[in-house]
């Protein structure tokens, strides 16, 4: 073993034990009836080796061979500038807008309604303030100046897409409401005492919300974890939205797998999908957790999607990709795959209408 892998180690076990002390021991956090993704005490993805069998001293063994083999990542020191949008207090024109707040989180509105995806605001993915992955971008709104949002979509519980200060400041802006897979409202409001109003969701749930828009949580092949022991105790997912105005999906966090088919051939097309790019090497360890950018572009052609939208990209260090990696290799992929009007890059503050 060496150094570099004794550095990795002591970095996460420091923090695992620092989050330990927030909660000791993930677990029980859902209690249900056993499914083909539920042993009665912790979730699993069905029909594949359980990635947790593969533990964060096996990642840190492959990251530290991978560089050396190739170099550590290069990544920028300080936190970008960037453009930022004023977003309208609602939009109801017959049109999606979109925008790119940085990481998974987008502002959707549409149909007089605004939306957040995995919101973040915190300049770390972590669960302290001076250690973890620090934000390389700047959010693309600024916080005061977000609208009214009526729905928060979680799609699991990892600290770059469950960021608790965001949501404590989300609940005194707005007091949005909730949905997210089961366990994770228990999570947030009996053992963080937050209050929220929260829904959960099991694969293939439907809510309607109104007449112009139904949510639903769908399989996705990842895990969850936010202690030092215990692990899988929230359930993980994408979201489907049907709207008056076309289906938008919401990848969350995922490895490449047939979820994407099966919701293509589902919801038959996508007018908007948001995809992840980022965090895919080294590949041989990752894509149990994540999409290469190929594999985007493949989920982006299951889907039927009309357009589709990178994430999970340039905000938080969270694997051995160089900074520009992710976008380098989408634009690499895309034009081979014919696809280069049809899955964008959009910059963070950037804003759309569909």
């Amino acid at each position: 073993m060496t150094i570099k892998f004794f550095k990795y180690f002591f970095v996460i076990t420091f923090m695992g034990f620092l989050s330990s002390c927030l909660f000791f021991n993930e677990k029980g956090y859902y209690k249900g009836k056993v499914s083909d993704h539920f042993d009665g005490e912790r979730f699993f993805n069905p029909n594949f080796e359980d990635p947790l069998k593969k533990n964060f001293m096996s990642y840190y063994q492959a990251k530290a061979k991978y560089e050396s083999e190739n170099g550590k990542s290069i990544w920028i020191d300080s936190i970008v500038e960037t453009k930022t949008f004023k977003p309208s207090k609602l939009i109801d024109n017959n049109k999606i807008s979109l925008t790119f707040v940085g990481h998974s989180t987008f502002l959707l509105q549409f149909s007089g309604l605004n939306i957040l995806t995995d919101p973040i605001w915190s300049n770390r993915a972590s669960p302290i303030s001076f250690l973890g992955p620090k934000r390389a971008k700047k959010p693309g709104i600024k916080f005061e100046e977000l609208p009214k949002i009526d729905i928060l979509l979680i799609s699991h519980s990892h600290y770059d897409h469950l960021d608790l200060p965001t949501l404590k400041k989300l609940k005194s802006h707005s007091n949005p409401k909730i949905y997210a897979g089961l366990g994770i409202c228990n999570y947030l409001n009996k053992v963080k005492k937050l209050n929220l109003e929260c829904s959960e969701m099991d694969w293939n749930d439907k809510i309607i919300f109104n007449d112009k828009l139904s949510i639903n949580f769908l399989r996705a092949k990842h895990w969850s974890k936010r202690s030092l022991f215990g692990s899988n105790a929230t359930l993980w997912g994408a979201f489907a939205l049907e709207t008056n105005l076309g289906n938008i999906y919401f990848a969350g966090d995922t490895g490449y797998d047939d979820h994407f088919k099966e919701a293509g051939n589902r919801f038959k097309s996508f007018k908007i999908a948001l995809l992840p790019i980022g965090a895919y090497k080294p590949q041989d360890f990752m894509i149990r957790h994540h999409t290469s950018p190929l594999q985007a572009v493949m989920a982006h052609k299951d889907l039927n999607s009309q357009k589709s939208i990178a994430m999970h990209f340039e905000t938080f260090r969270l694997a051995s990709d160089n900074f520009n990696d992710p976008a380098n290799d989408l634009k690499k992929y895309r034009k081979e795959q014919n696809v280069e009007n049809d899955f964008l890059l959009m910059e963070v503050g950037d804003n759309l209408e569909f």
